[in-house]
């Protein structure tokens, strides 16, 4: 059996082969993580397992074994780096232009062709409200609503204050699920 703590020991020391022999035994292990936190999207496990290995390379010398098994202290890695990737732009769904009910959610067999007219009519109607705002509150409720962004993620992604960010979304949200409640199904 191979003994980790040592192959991570040697790692620390910026051991090539040690580091070969870590990805070897370990790679199976963390990128079923990534796999599992992604909804098995393939290519972007791939990207977060390398980034993983990476930042392993790299803090291998911070390893304390007193803390956890060598396993244990990679697999916290690659769940955090899987995180990371979520949260980020670069895996958060793009906005499309056009709608089509096959790309959201509720286009389930369950619904008729009616139930999805109608929601793609309230999804139209929603994005003409949202067009009525300045470009910068826009971005700000979709990061909030499409995006999942918290407030402070959006704060520091537009560059403008917390508590702007705060009373921006409680404000119009409040005036578009109004608007919205006024959109009866015909």
């Amino acid at each position: 059996m191979i003994e980790l703590h040592k192959i991570v020991s040697n790692v620390a020391s910026k051991d090539p082969q040690a580091f070969e022999l870590l990805y070897k035994e370990t790679s199976p292990k963390l990128f079923a993580i990534c796999l599992h936190l992604l909804n098995y999207d393939n290519e972007t496990a791939e990207d977060v397992l390398q980034e993983t290995y990476i930042k392993i390379w790299n803090n291998a010398p911070n390893y304390n074994p007193d803390k956890g098994s060598p396993l244990a202290w990679m697999s916290t890695i690659a769940r955090n780096q899987t995180f990371d990737r979520i949260r980020s732009y670069k895996y958060r769904p793009q906005l499309t232009q056009e709608l089509e009910y096959e790309s959201h959610e509720y286009a389930s067999s369950e619904l008729d062709y009616s139930d999805k007219k109608y929601y793609l009519e309230q999804i139209s109607y929603f994005k003409e409200q949202l067009e009525k705002l300045p470009e910068i509150q826009q971005q700000a409720l979709t990061q909030s609503i499409v995006y999942g962004y918290t407030h402070d993620e959006i704060s520091n992604d537009l560059k403008v204050p917390l508590g702007t960010i705060k009373s921006w979304l409680r404000r119009h949200l409040s005036s578009i699920k109004i608007e919205m409640d006024g959109f009866v199904k015909a």
